[in-house]
């Protein structure tokens, strides 16, 4: 390299650290480095015209690591008078449809920059559905609502954020321009979500009913120092029914030395080995449950799905899952920190909401790799032309099932599986738009029904115009018995058992509950559960003894004795 050179190459590199010095400096994932690429997500949308779609722009390092950059970026969109996009703080990144047409989203940082296409319909706004349809509220309690528009070309939005929320009596409940209901006093209202002439509603009466009791889960966990345990708090109300209170309470540990957790969101964080008391309080009410910090350390980190294959300008979750030296495993996701290590093939978010969630830039293959302290897990992803992949099928599963509406607010989760042009597939459940068609269920962004009355409704997944559905039937049948399985099964320690829980209904219908109940072992020194996704109902033997397995929802509970006996 000659001396005009060099010259040329250090001022190119000054140039670029003085653009880069007010995005770098703040610390963060990126802390100290540059950004070698930014992708921008979600991918190719559609929106009707009048309608808003916030992206987000993702920035990863040289050393693999990778930092939201939304509010940093510089957004524009080619064609203006098909959609707007903001740069004003607060809306960074959102993009208003204005015309029908196509345009390119573009978000740029520094030297670098990624796009994708919105295209931007004359549908027209139909109707809106207010979720969950008909609830009922206690007083002093909350509840979040959903407005979902349907359109003329029968394409879904969410339009929670973008409608006028009101309640046809303030006095007995007040709800606020994001859909959050807050119940004052015993009586009925109408809550309303209205877009231009376009309105839905949903009837709320509010009871007198007083709480009762709260009942925090999982019971009785165990965790590695390090980690962290989300736990939720279900309220039960004098009327018998229930609520999910996990926002609404005030979160305590007995000890905070051994474990601590935020005042609000029920997220608990293990800090030292040692039992201490979870409680979340609500005005004069409070449950509580043991969480134990295990000395168990990290001895290897799953990264799932393995070898996966995706198109380029798509996206695919990981998760980690740790196991331990006792034998216990723990979701890791959210706490590991995910590398790829060619990031231009395509990049993993460490951004929280997104964490473990892949952008497929390039054909070419690269390693994802979870890393927790000093143990590591890998895998490779395979990126494909994007036009080798195009959705052709979705599959929502389970297909067919039957729950029962008792107590009122049970959940269900569906899968939504999509079948590509190649033949491959790929799970798209948090990627498709999920729809309920009518109130006896509402359902979430992330596939998850809550039941509200009895009867049938078809659930629903779309993407790119390719649809798939599963009817669910919801029962008004009441929860007898739960069965344990298998019935007093033995092993040897440092194995694990996998236990099913079969409901049992009034109307002699059964059920899988494996997924909906708390398990529980009597003496856990003996044997222990981890309800992570993929080990619901998995106990693992520790040492020899006996325990009872128990799964219980409600007051219902079903119980099976585990024999644990020695290796040698």
């Amino acid at each position: 390299m000659n001396k005009k050179t060099n010259v040329l190459v250090v001022s190119c590199l000054l140039l670029m650290s003085i653009m880069f010095a007010g995005g770098c400096s703040s610390g963060g994932a990126g802390s100290g480095n540059k950004p070698v690429s930014i992708a921008v997500s979600p991918l190719n949308r559609s929106i009707a015209a009048g309608n808003t779609q916030q992206f987000t722009a993702i920035g990863t390092y040289a050393n693999g690591t990778t930092q939201d950059l939304t509010t940093s970026a510089t957004w524009s969109s080619s064609d203006s008078s098909c959609a707007t996009t903001s740069n004003s703080a607060g809306s960074n990144g959102k993009v208003t449809g204005l015309a029908p047409g196509a345009t390119t989203i573009t978000a740029t940082y520094g030297l670098i920059s990624d796009s994708t296409t919105l295209t931007v319909t004359s549908a027209t706004l139909t109707s809106i559905a207010v979720t969950p349809t008909n609830p009922s509220m206690a007083a002093q309690t909350t509840q979040q609502f959903t407005a979902t528009g349907t359109y003329s070309d029968n394409s879904t939005q969410d339009l929670t954020k973008q409608v006028t929320w009101s309640s046809s009596d303030p006095s007995i409940t007040t709800i606020d321009s994001e859909g959050n209901a807050t119940a004052l006093a015993a009586g009925t209202t109408t809550i309303t979500a209205t877009q231009g002439p376009v309105s839905g509603t949903t009837t709320l009466p509010v009871s007198n009913a007083t709480l009762s009791s709260i009942t925090v889960t999982p019971i009785n966990q165990s965790i590695a120092a390090g980690t962290t345990q989300q736990f939720t708090a279900t309220g039960t109300f004098s009327d018998n029914t229930n609520q999910d209170l996990t926002a609404q309470v005030t979160w305590n540990s007995s000890d905070t030395s051994k474990a601590s957790i935020a005042a609000s969101g029920g997220l608990a964080r293990a800090v030292a080995a040692g039992p201490t008391t979870i409680t979340a309080t609500l005005g004069t009410t409070s449950g509580t449950t043991t969480l134990l910090v295990s000395t168990a350390t990290l001895s290897s980190i799953v990264v799932t799905p393995d070898n996966q294959n995706i198109a380029a300008r798509t996206t695919q979750q990981f998760t980690a899952t740790g196991f331990y030296s006792d034998s216990t495993s723990q979701d890791l996701t959210t706490s590991v920190t995910w590398n790829s290590s060619t990031p231009s093939i395509a990049t993993i978010s460490n951004a929280a909401g997104s964490n473990g969630e892949a952008t497929g830039l390039s054909v070419g293959v690269t390693t994802i790799t979870a890393t927790y302290g000093s143990i590591s897990g890998s895998t490779p992803l395979t990126v494909k032309a994007p036009a080798s992949q195009s959705i052709v099928s979705i599959a929502v599963t389970p297909s067919n099932p039957i729950i029962s509406a008792i107590p009122a607010g049970t959940t269900f989760q569906f899968t939504a599986t999509g079948t590509f042009s190649d033949n491959t597939t790929q799970d798209l459940t948090m990627y498709v738009s999920w729809k309920s068609s009518n109130g006896n269920a509402s359902i979430d962004a992330k596939g998850k029904a809550t039941t509200a009355a009895a009867g049938t409704t078809t659930i629903t997944a779309t993407s790119e115009g390719i649809q798939g559905s599963a009817t669910l039937t919801i029962t008004n049948a009441a929860l007898i018995s739960i069965a344990v399985t298998p019935n007093n099964p033995s092993v040897t320690n440092w194995k694990t058992q996998q236990f099913t829980a079969t409901g049992t209904y009034s109307d002699a219908t059964t059920q899988d509950l494996t997924a909906l109940v708390s398990w529980n072992s009597s003496d856990r020194s003996v044997a222990s559960f981890y309800n992570s996704a993929g080990s619901i109902g998995l106990a693992t033997a520790l040492t020899p003894g006996s325990t009872t397995i128990s799964a219980a929802s409600g007051s219902i509970t079903g119980s099976s004795i585990l024999k644990v006996e020695s290796a040698n």
